[in-house]
């Protein structure tokens, strides 16, 4: 019989885990995606140690397999997609500040750990630059002032530490930090999504913003970086997980997941639906190169989210109904970590 550490939802730290979906954040997902994530959800994760998983004991975490935290923020994912974008690019900051093994950065773990400080990510402006502005990073004594546009940020309010990127035009590199979010030189503005707008996705425009030198985690190559972008997917849990084994973009898996189970809880015997189940399933479990594996379950996220309206007919495009809900958030993750080799394999997945 399978160990609760071979298989992800027996583990103890995914039960006490679902059972917060289930009975504070998935009741409350659409009230949430017109608009916003509570703190209260924030402190429900924070209390089954969900900021604790992918800490190392020795800096005041509590890590469980990551496998274990992929199928839980694929549940959340189905369960809230705001909620979801909000808190799950809290590993962000958690791997820069491992890989840079900087004294003054590594101190923030135990706090990351507690909940006490959320992390974040907003690096995506990059990827536009030299064609469109971008944050820009320039050499000052003790570290980097930073200026220009983060385009989105997910969480604010709730996140106040960033795995922040910018570019040295000087010096033909992408300088990457942990900043503080409370440091002065930031304004925000919240544009209107039409997809997880409950996220606390917001733009902030730096001004003079002051990254200090022991939370910078990496300088490097803009070529070298250009190159790997979209190689590998988003997020710390796309590495390879203890087991060897690969696991992909969280968010597709999650969303399409949900969107047929309610499918099929009312049209059980629609033999479609069992087989675009099965065509996720099989997809799930079989890796491809990055960006095409992404690419292929973001599809199928799309697909199964449209059966969900499908299945629920006229009342799945009111406001009210969870499938809407999913079916823009799936629209989302066409967009997320839009590289141009991301790009270029979505396009060439939409015209097979």
């Amino acid at each position: 019989m399978p160990s609760e550490r071979s298989v992800p939802s027996e583990h103890p730290a995914y039960r006490a885990f679902a059972e917060v979906v289930s009975d504070v954040i998935a009741p409350r997902a659409v009230e949430v995606d017109a608009t916003e994530v509570p703190r209260s959800h924030v402190e429900a994760l924070r209390g089954v140690g969900y900021f604790s998983w992918t800490v190392p004991k020795n800096f005041g975490g509590d890590p469980v397999p990551a496998a274990v935290k992929h199928a839980a923020d694929e549940l959340l994912f189905g369960a809230d997609p705001s909620t979801a974008l909000a808190v799950t690019q809290h590993d962000g900051p958690v791997g820069q500040i491992l890989a840079s093994r900087r004294p003054a950065a590594l101190a923030l773990l135990p706090l990351l750990a507690t909940g006490e400080r959320i992390g974040g990510a907003g690096f995506a402006q990059i990827r536009a630059w030299p064609k469109r502005p971008s944050t820009i990073a320039t050499a000052v004594a003790g570290g980097y002032r930073i200026d220009g546009v983060v385009r989105w940020l997910s969480g604010w309010g709730l996140v106040d530490t960033a795995w922040l990127g910018a570019v040295d035009e000087s010096n033909n590199a992408y300088v990457f930090g942990v900043g503080d979010l409370g440091r002065p030189g930031i304004t925000v503005s919240r544009p209107h999504l039409a997809a997880v707008q409950g996220s606390r996705t917001v733009s902030l425009t730096l001004r003079d913003y002051f990254l200090p030198d022991e939370f910078v985690t990496e300088v490097v190559d803009i070529a070298t970086w250009d190159s790997r972008d979209g190689s590998v997917a988003p997020g710390k849990h796309c590495a390879p997980s203890e087991s060897g084994v690969r696991l992909p973009a969280v968010g597709a898996i999650g969303l399409a997941r949900a969107a047929l189970a309610d499918a099929l809880a009312t049209h059980p015997d629609e033999p479609s639906l069992l087989r675009l189940l099965a065509e996720l399933e099989e997809a799930a479990n079989t890796p491809l190169p990055e960006p095409h594996w992404r690419a292929r379950l973001d599809e199928l996220a799309i697909r199964a989210t449209t059966a969900g309206l499908v299945a629920a007919g006229g009342q799945g495009l009111l406001r009210s109904d969870i499938a809407q809900v999913r079916a823009r958030a799936a629209l989302f993750l066409q967009l997320r970590g839009l590289s141009p080799k991301v790009r270029a394999a979505r396009f060439a997945r939409y015209a097979r």
